[in-house]
């Protein structure tokens, strides 16, 4: 227990999963060195955490059938008590616990999704896949407009040969179907551009912004950039967003060579603008779309267990103790009689 808290420290300490550039610049290379070949940069997935895990589990595991066995031999003796059974109830949490968090390692699975409005995705499940289809995706804002204060989707989820379920997902208040836990967390825009040549054209799917690569060359390729500006505003030429509302919806392009921006415009919905002969580019239209996280981890309900059984035994090995009264209180309170 004592390596284990150790370890724990160090994985605390030391950041965790980083690229090696990281552990140089904050430890040196000496240290970055050493920090690589004990597995420090890894601790919870290194082999030594998973052997001195282990062998907590067997002891503990061991330790509770112990327990266990005189709790059931002094019961057939002196009838049920609670002083038999607490200590007992505590080891099965630890061991509920432990087993939940093995299953998580194992069985655990997040998938993210970026959903449009009007989309639909498959979800693998506990027993079998799920369709999620995103109806309709609702931003409340500050007084700012800018900040969001909640944002929530309403999807409809449909499993084969059963009735199609609605659910509202909001922030901090996720959903859960078919074993799935679905949570909210993010969104942005949607937008649909069409690069046309005259004699051919192209419908892009972008969200909130990207990079075109139009031409690649050793001198420094030729880029597009394409945001969206759901509320455009000018000042001095300079293009602003007002508010994160779809009031004034706005793409503003740059073409660039290299590092060198050579144009710049604003399109307006439905509006067309050329960008290099005989290239154009044509705002089509703008959607919300929705980041939810999928999370199907089955070890969540045994580690709530195994938490249940330990405050369940906690209380039945405190509640007697209390009802003990000290020696000196018991002679204290107790009349003197004389024979």
């Amino acid at each position: 227990m004592a390596i284990i808290a150790v370890l724990c420290v160090i994985a605390t300490v030391i950041p965790q999963n980083l690229d090696t550039n990281h552990y140089i610049n904050l430890f040196g290379t000496a240290g970055s060195s050493v920090i690589t070949f004990l597995g420090f940069n890894h601790v919870f997935s290194s082999p030594l955490f998973f052997i001195f895990g282990i062998a907590f589990a067997i002891n503990l595991f061991i330790c509770t059938y112990g327990r266990i066995e005189v709790a059931v031999k002094r019961t057939k003796k002196s009838g049920v008590s609670l002083n038999f059974w607490g200590s007992p109830l505590l080891h099965v949490g630890l061991c509920l616990v432990l087993v939940g968090v093995a299953m998580s390692l194992v069985s655990k699975h997040e998938i993210y999704y970026e959903i449009p409005v009007g989309e639909t995705v498959t979800v693998a499940g506990k027993s079998g896949g799920f369709t999620l289809t995103l109806n309709d995706f609702s931003v409340d804002y500050y007084e700012d407009n800018i900040s969001p204060k909640q944002y929530k989707s309403d999807v409809t989820v449909h499993k084969p040969k059963l009735e199609p379920v609605p659910l509202t997902i909001q922030v901090n208040s996720p959903a859960k179907y078919n074993g799935v836990s679905i949570m909210q967390q993010s969104f942005g825009w949607e937008i649909l551009v069409t690069l046309s040549t005259g004699q051919a054209s192209t419908q892009l799917k972008i969200k909130d912004e990207d990079w075109i690569v139009m031409n690649e060359s050793p001198e420094g390729n030729t880029t597009l950039g394409i945001a969206f500006y759901p509320d455009y505003n000018e000042e001095e030429g300079i293009a602003q967003i007002r508010s994160h509302r779809a009031d004034n919806p706005h793409i503003v392009w740059v073409l660039q060579e290299g590092d060198n921006p050579v144009a710049i415009d604003t399109v307006a919905l439905n509006e067309t603008s050329l960008i290099q002969e005989p290239l154009s580019i044509t705002f089509d239209g703008y959607r919300y779309y929705s980041g939810l996280q999928m999370k199907y981890d089955p070890g969540i309900p045994v580690i709530f267990c195994g938490f249940l059984l330990i405050c369940l035994g906690l209380l039945m090995i405190y509640i007697p103790a209390r009802k003990k009264m000290p020696l000196k209180r018991q002679m204290h309170n107790s009349p003197l009689v004389i024979f």
